[in-house]
């Protein structure tokens, strides 16, 4: 049996692979190189361009993102005017928004429409690391701003003779004011009369400063406020230059300075009109009342002249009568104090019987 070294060659006796023998003397044989296909080194440098540009591109989508993280507008700044007032976070809420949830909560507790009277802004802005101090909430803002703002409301004026009287938070209450002041100048039950203003009086609606508004108290006594002025009284049966004075409410003194040439001992008579002082408020109630009355027509006298008789001798031939009429009467108060009376119509229901005299001539 044949021993498997004997088949393995010696050491000597070895080829190095690749190496042939020439001569007695090795040679290395060169290394074939394999062709590569065409195309293969264009492909590859291609590819290396490729992904440069694609770490390239990676790399400049990273700093605009970071750039854009740094500088991105993601808050709102609120201002009052030109002042900052906070920030909120988020671009969500705008300057509308602000104004009509003020609005909303101001006309709340004044009862009305409300206007704000600044100018509220918003801008968007980064809430950088300096800002974040600012950030607070909207439920937060809201109050803060409140306090700040002054409004106009949405009232109801009372105009005289086309100015500005005083100001009711609506058209309910102005009424009830007008109706306040007209009330214990109308007429008794049954009785005829129309109730007016002297001046012009109008109530209208427009946007006014909050402070001009009144309560109904308030405006009711600024209304009946008064201030003196000259007015004219006609002289009726039985007055007294006294009686006309206390009527008015002034000493005997005022009352005869604004009447030169009269004088506690000239007199006045029916008909004479005179000047007396009157308190005048911003409004006066006019009442025109008419009433019809039974009176008494007056009776007339007739005189017959007799040439037999001397100028002493007079004698009553028929005995004269009063008759009866009915009277329409229209009074013409302001403010409660009479100023005219006047009969717009009678009807005579008895007629009065003449007196007849005689008068001597001789």
């Amino acid at each position: 049996m044949t021993d498997g070294k004997e088949n393995f060659p010696r050491r000597d006796e070895r080829v190095i692979y690749g190496v042939k023998k020439r001569g007695g003397a090795e040679k290395k044989e060169p290394r074939r190189r394999t062709q590569k296909p065409q195309g293969t080194e264009k492909r590859k440098a291609q590819g290396r361009i490729s992904r440069r540009k694609m770490v390239l591109g990676v790399g400049v989508f990273i700093l605009l993102l970071l750039l854009f993280l740094l500088v991105r507008k993601n808050g709102t700044e609120v201002f009052v005017g030109t002042e900052s007032v906070g920030v909120l976070e988020g671009r969500g809420t705008n300057s509308q928004t602000i104004i009509d949830t003020i609005e909303t909560q101001l006309a709340g507790t004044v009862g009305t429409e409300v206007k704000l009277n600044e100018e509220i802004k918003t801008e968007r802005i980064h809430i950088g690391g300096s800002r974040k101090k600012d950030v607070c909430t909207l439920e937060h803002l809201i109050p803060k701003i409140r306090n700040m703002v002054t409004y106009k409301v949405n009232a109801a004026i009372i105009m005289i003779d086309g100015g500005k009287g005083v100001v009711l938070a609506n058209q309910e209450q102005a009424n009830k004011v007008l109706d306040a002041i007209k009330e214990p100048y109308l007429p008794a039950e049954g009785v005829t009369a129309t109730v007016e203003w002297v001046e012009n009086v109008t109530v209208a609606a427009d946007y006014v400063d909050s402070e001009e508004v009144l309560s109904q108290e308030d405006a009711i006594a600024s209304l009946q406020s008064t201030t003196t002025v000259t007015g004219t009284y006609t002289v009726q049966s039985n007055d007294a230059l006294y009686k006309i004075a206390q009527n008015y409410e002034c000493s005997l003194e005022d009352l005869l300075k604004l009447n030169e040439g009269i004088t506690v001992n000239t007199g006045i008579r029916v008909g004479q009109v005179l000047n007396v002082p009157i308190s005048k408020p911003k409004i006066s109630v006019k009442t025109i009342e008419t009433q019809v009355l039974t009176t008494v027509e007056p009776k007339t006298y007739e005189y017959q002249m007799d040439n037999t008789q001397p100028k002493s001798y007079q004698k009553v031939v028929q005995q004269g009568r009063a008759g009866q009429k009915k009277s329409t009467i229209q009074i013409t108060r302001i403010n409660g104090f009479v100023q005219e009376e006047k009969e717009t119509a009678k009807e005579i229901t008895t007629e009065p019987v003449p007196e007849i005299i005689i008068r001597g001539t001789l």
